[in-house]
């Protein structure tokens, strides 16, 4: 059986049979390590920090909490002081996932769209992926008109938001139902048509021609105004399961 020590060692990329000296790792590697644990399991955290000098080193340093991986981290039960406490240390160092987070806890669960969206915003410019294309998809979604039809496509190739799709529909991100969204996102969502494809030329291309999603998932091609219209009101149905159901406190 794996010591703790191993199976940091292993989480990390590198082979606990090749060598244990914790020491000769550079601070990238035992930073990647802490990083990890911290995702999987916040106690473990705790306990590399006590076990070896080098992760309690890196887990002081701004830059560890300023780039720690939240979106993935688990919400342990049992955990939930620990949890909370280490995500408002990343948010206060100014972590874009941590920002992303709380953005969409205010603009989801509080119903403070602006202020929510705000942060979405700015976490998409310090680098968060997933903060850039809500924020790129709540402009498409906002877009649409009296048709039904959204306008302000993002630079977004469809490769890139079958991607996103895919993680924002993971079961690690599911399982957050206990609230509502707010009215206004509803209204606007109530307003896109899924079905403009059927009356559009491109349903009608003989033979067909189909895409691949990254889950191996076959549909029929669409021209990029029935792509977007199809994309956004997806978006609307599922985007609300990447919200967390406690908040970062302030």
């Amino acid at each position: 059986m794996l010591s703790r020590g191993e199976k940091w060692f292993n989480l990390g990329g590198v082979s606990s049979q090749s060598n244990l000296d914790m020491d000769s790792l550079p601070p990238s590697m035992l930073h990647k390590i802490l990083s990890t644990v911290a995702t999987m399991n916040i106690k473990d955290f705790g306990f590399a920090r006590i076990a070896f000098p080098g992760f309690n080193e890196v887990g002081r340093e701004d830059h560890f909490y300023i780039s720690a991986n939240l979106i993935y981290l688990n919400d342990w039960v049992d955990e939930v002081s620990a949890v909370r406490t280490f995500r408002l240390k990343c948010y206060r160092s100014g972590n874009p996932e941590a920002i992303y987070l709380r953005g969409m806890y205010e603009f989801f669960i509080l119903h403070l769209v602006d202020e929510g969206w705000e942060k979405i915003h700015l976490a998409g410019e310090r680098g968060c992926e997933l903060a850039q294309y809500v924020d790129g998809m709540l402009n498409l979604a906002f877009s649409v008109d009296q048709r039904g039809i959204v306008h302000n496509y993002p630079a977004f190739t469809r490769q890139h938001v079958d991607k996103m799709f895919q993680i924002i529909c993971s079961w690690q991100l599911s399982g957050h139902w206990d609230y509502d969204k707010p009215g206004m996102f509803l209204s606007m969502a109530k307003r896109i048509d899924p079905n403009v494809p059927r009356d559009c030329w491109c349903s009608h291309i003989d033979p067909p021609e189909f895409e691949v999603s990254l889950d191996g998932s076959r549909s029929r091609w669409k021209c990029d105004r029935c792509f977007w219209n199809c994309a956004a009101y997806d978006f609307c149905y599922q985007i609300h399961l990447t919200a967390r159901t406690w908040p970062i406190e302030d």
